[in-house]
């Protein structure tokens, strides 16, 4: 059985270590901005941080098109910059899960 104390001080090392990533990295609700801005219209159905480090990240963002119910995926990558995260790479979009690292990417059409 867990005491409230330890379930307490759980709660606070999750909050606090979301707190640090979220510093750390582009915000999802920049990442979504920037998409839409360059596809409006467009659904934004998820978004992930995949790899990177301390000043950069690769972004696994999940759309559809307007009137389309096939996901598509595309992966941009951030690097850390003043006054916001910047973006350096854009890959072409693919079907979701074949953008990864040594993977064949299946174009989505």
């Amino acid at each position: 059985m867990c005491k409230p104390a330890s379930m307490m001080m759980g709660v606070v090392m999750v909050l606090v270590g979301y707190a640090i990533t979220g510093c750390e990295n582009a915000r999802n609700g920049d990442v979504k901005a920037d998409f839409l801005a360059e596809h409006p219209g467009y659904t934004v159905v998820e978004i992930s941080a995949g790899e990177g480090n301390g000043s950069t990240v690769y972004n696994h963002i999940r759309f559809s098109k307007p009137g389309a119910s096939l996901v598509c995926e595309v992966v941009w990558g951030y690097q850390q910059a003043k006054p916001r995260w910047r973006v350096f790479y854009k890959s072409e979009p693919a079907l979701p899960g074949s953008l990864c690292k040594g993977c064949s990417p299946k174009p989505c059409r």
